[in-house]
Formats: C-alpha cells, sequence, structure tokens
C-alpha cells in the first residue's frame, strides 16, 4: 500500500512539473546564431591587373530560415575590385546579399601599390564578422 501512494505521489509531482514547464504562451525560438567567415589559404601577392580567388565558407553555430545575410567591404589600402562570385561589389560599404554558405570572392589588383580590405558579413539579428585581407604588389625582377 506504501509502494502505490509513493508511486502516486512520484506521478502527481512529475505531471505537476510538466503541466507547468509546458504553460508558456510563447516558445522561446533561438534565431541568432554566432557564425564566422573562413576562407581557404591565399596568395600573400597579387600584381597590378592580377586575381586572386578567396574561397570562403559562412561557419554557422545553427541554422534559422528567416536569417538573412549581407555582405560588405571597405577598401583600406591600395585600389581594387572586388567580385562575389560574379557580381562586382561595385560601392564600398554598400550591403549586397549573401544567399550561400560557400562562395568565392575575386579581387582584382589596380594598382601597384600594397593591398588591404575588410570584408564584413551581417546577419538580420544585428551580428557581424569582419575579416581582413592583405596583398603585397608584385615587384619586377
Amino acid at each position: 500500500m506504501k509502494t502505490i501512494s509513493i508511486l502516486g505521489l512520484i506521478a502527481f509531482v512529475i505531471t505537476s512539473i510538466l503541466a507547468t514547464a509546458c504553460s508558456k504562451e510563447n516558445l522561446d525560438i533561438q534565431q541568432a546564431y554566432t557564425y564566422k567567415l573562413t576562407h581557404l589559404p591565399i596568395p600573400e601577392v597579387i600584381a597590378e591587373k592580377g586575381t586572386i580567388e578567396i574561397r570562403c565558407t559562412l561557419e554557422k553555430q545553427g541554422d534559422y530560415d528567416n536569417a538573412n545575410f549581407k555582405i560588405r567591404f571597405f577598401q583600406n589600402e591600395g585600389n581594387g575590385w572586388l567580385f562575389l562570385e560574379e557580381t562586382p561589389l561595385a560601392i564600398a560599404n554598400d550591403l549586397y546579399p549573401l544567399d550561400k554558405d560557400t562562395f568565392r570572392l575575386y579581387y582584382t589588383a589596380n594598382s601597384t601599390e600594397n593591398h588591404q580590405f575588410d570584408v564584413y558579413i551581417e546577419d538580420n539579428f544585428g551580428q557581424s564578422e569582419k575579416v581582413s585581407f592583405e596583398f603585397r604588389t608584385q615587384e619586377d625582377e
């Protein structure tokens, strides 16, 4: 008899806990996940009018269907063009949609000076990731 009342008490406690734990009207759904931009090794030297391919991956810690990513860049030193796949990122600091987790950037040098630029990935939750790229200009021998 004692065993039945102890089991009944345990069942009552478990039921009470489950009932109060599930009483929220709104579920907490994580929407903003951390991420980082990684890339394969790239050359350190670039020639004038030379193009370097940068193979990138957006590594996300989670996945939320409504997360939107955008890319922008800022040229700190040198003069060149940056392309996202075949799309020119024509205006520095303008945001361009980033629809894939794996993509290629192409940088073409347009001057003989050294080149340095920053790439920013931003999501619609206010998070931002910055990666800097730097290339020395190839000297004529």
